[in-house]
Parts: C-alpha cells; structure tokens; sequence
C-alpha cells in the first residue's frame, strides 16, 4: 500500500514537472501587434520609441506590425545612438542590442542655418528640431544631415567635426522645379510633443510651435497619425498633388477628460548647444530639444548636461493646460578624459538545453527512486 501510494504521488509530482515546462513552452496567442526588444550595452539606458514613448533598458515596446520605427538609447556620458528597425510581422518580436560608445575627451559643434530657415534638421538620423541653431557634443568624425522644407528638394550632406571646433554650415535650398511631381504635408499639433506617422512609418516629432515636414512625396493618399501620452490618438487622410502642401493642424484630445488635463502641462526644452542631457527634479528625460508632456502644474527643476560644458539649472513654473518653454545656454569647458566603464554582464536565457538537462536529471532520479523500492 505504501508502495502503490509512493509510485503514485511520484507520476503525479512529474506530471506536473512536464505540465510546467510545457508551459513554459507553448506561445501565448498573438495580438495583432510586433515587439521590439531593445538591450543596450551598458544596460539602463534611456531608449525611446520614435522618440516619445521612453523607457530604461532592457525594455520591449509594442508596436504596429509591418512598419517602420526609430529606436534612440541615451546615457549619460555616453553618445547616443539612434537606428530604424522594421517591425516584421504580427507576434513577431524583433530583438535589437545597441552599444554605445563613450564620449569622447573634447566634442565639436554645428553651427547651422539654412536657406529659407526653419527647416527641419536630421542628423543622423535624429530629429533636432529646426534652423537656426547650434548643435553641440557632436563625436570628432563624419556626420550626416539631411534638411525638409515644404516646397524645396530634400538637402542632404556629409561633413566633418573637429574636437574642440565649431562647424559652420549655411546651405542654400533648391525649390521644386515644374516637373518635380512632388507634393508635401506640414503638420503642427497642439499640445506639442506629439509623434508623426504617415502610413505608420514614424517621421518626426512636433516640437514646440514649429511645424513638421514630411517632403519629396509623390501625389496620392496617405494616412497620417499622430500619437502623445494621454490623449486620443489623431488621424487623418492627406491627399497630396504635385506642387503643392497639405496643412494638418492636430488638435490632440485628452483620453479621459477631467483632472490630468486640468492640472498638468507641458515644458520645452531647448539648449545652445543643443544635444543636451535634460534632467526634470533630477530624472532624466532625454536630449534638447525635447517636449516634456504631463507634467505636474507647480515648480519644477531643469537641468542640463552636456560633455565639455558646465551644468546649467533653473527652475520653472508649470500651468494647469499650458506650454512652458526652457532655453539654456551652455559654457564650454575644458573636458577632462573620462573613465571608460566596462559593459555591463548580461543574463544569458534559459535555453533549450537546460530544459532537456533537467528532463535527464528528473527521469535519473525517478529511476534511482525505483530501483531503491
């Protein structure tokens, strides 16, 4: 009788061994979204989605299948790093590592201005805002820089930065010609901060008043869809001819209509240089410029860090449904060479192998057991 009942809580216990593993194994059902699994070496840095959707690593995002997206990581001390990741199918989940590499001892600038100004300025691959303006702690090597402006050609261009240099820049646009077939979009919203998408691939983000380009288009329909923590989400179908640019005004609703909206603003951070690490009552949210959305109404504290310039701080006041904006200007400093850290140890996932070698050691002992009664 003792036998029987050891023999049978035996089967049960491995019964819910493999019950276990089996699990862990199966998938859980797809939602009809991908995944975007961003690590960053050293870990614990700041990675966001298409620049608004922002945690530290490692973190997964959920996003829309088969499209286009911008993962930026940022670290302090650290130059950030920015890569366009294709979101492959619904379920699937696409891993992404990121290493950055440590700021160099001195970093250059970019003066740039353009022809017309305002034009919205990328480089390398990050979203700056728009001309004039000066960009600093840029790595000692080449860049690129592509400018959008509603009605001119795309300019696009390589150019080198001195340690320790300024770079000037002031290039002159070339507007459409007759036979051009392009057409435009020009989007603002309101608040500011809000993430673009035109046919779900991520194309910028509206910062302060400005207004964001989307250029070189070729006449027909396009979804657009803007996106900021909080409110509803706004889209709206564009039909672009040739020759001409289609305004979107986004008057952004709030999700839940009451106290958030009523008590939070929001705050705009610009720099000179810009590229500056911001720090909101010493959390840091991400690099100048920057719009900081759902921010408690009362006294808040800016700061802002860039590598081979002296901190700079203020303090600012919030309103209840409002837009704040912060401009800092930044002293250079001599930059002393900084100590490289060594990358964080990552834990390496549980792997088919271990499975089959804990399956093995059950089934040993289990035999073991049997031949001792």
């Amino acid at each position: 009788m003792a036998q029987n009942f050891m023999n049978t809580r035996s089967w049960f216990l491995i019964a819910i061994f493999f019950i276990g593993i089996a699990a862990s194994i199966v998938p859980v059902a797809a939602d009809d979204v991908s995944y975007i699994q961003v690590n960053s070496n050293p870990s614990g840095a700041w990675a966001c989605l298409d620049h608004w959707n922002c945690q530290y690593t490692p973190i997964t995002f959920a996003t829309d299948p088969d499209s286009y997206h911008s993962i930026s990581v940022y670290k302090d001390g650290y130059q950030m790093s920015t890569k366009t990741v294709y979101a492959n199918g619904t379920g699937v989940t696409i891993s992404v590592t990121i290493t950055l590499a440590s700021n160099p001892p001195l970093t250059g600038s970019l003066n740039l201005d353009s022809s017309p100004t305002d034009a919205d300025i990328w480089l390398d691959g990050g979203y700056y805002g728009t001309t004039p303006q000066v960009i600093g702690g840029l790595s000692e090597g080449t860049h690129s820089l592509t400018l959008r402006y509603a009605g001119y050609y795309d300019y696009t261009e390589q150019f080198t930065i001195t340690a320790g240099h300024t770079t000037i820049r002031s290039p002159a646009m070339s507007p459409y010609t007759q036979s051009s077939g392009y057409g435009d979009l020009r989007i603002q919203s309101n608040p500011a901060g809000a993430a673009v998408y035109v046919n779900n691939n991520y194309k910028g983000t509206t910062i302060s008043s400005t207004a964001l380009y989307v250029t070189q288009l070729t006449p027909g329909s396009y979804l657009v869809r803007v996106t900021l923590a909080g409110y509803q989400t706004y889209t709206q179908t564009a039909v672009v001819t040739a020759g001409n640019v289609y305004n979107i005004q986004a008057n952004m609703v709030p999700v839940t209509p009451g106290p958030t909206p009523d008590t939070n603003g929001l705050i705009t951070v610009r720099s000179s240089p810009s590229g500056a690490n911001i720090y909101l009552d010493n959390e840091y949210r991400g690099l100048t410029p920057l719009t900081l959305v759902d921010i408690p109404q009362g006294s808040h504290t800016i700061i802002l860090k860039l590598n081979g310039y002296q901190d700079w701080q203020s303090s600012v006041n919030v309103s209840a449904r409002s837009s704040t904006d912060v401009s800092g200007t930044l002293s250079f400093i001599p930059q002393p060479t900084p100590t490289t850290l060594p990358p964080q140890a990552t834990r390496s996932p549980i792997g088919l192998v271990s499975i089959i070698s804990a399956i093995g050691i059950c089934c040993a002992a289990f035999i073991l057991h049997r031949k001792s009664e």
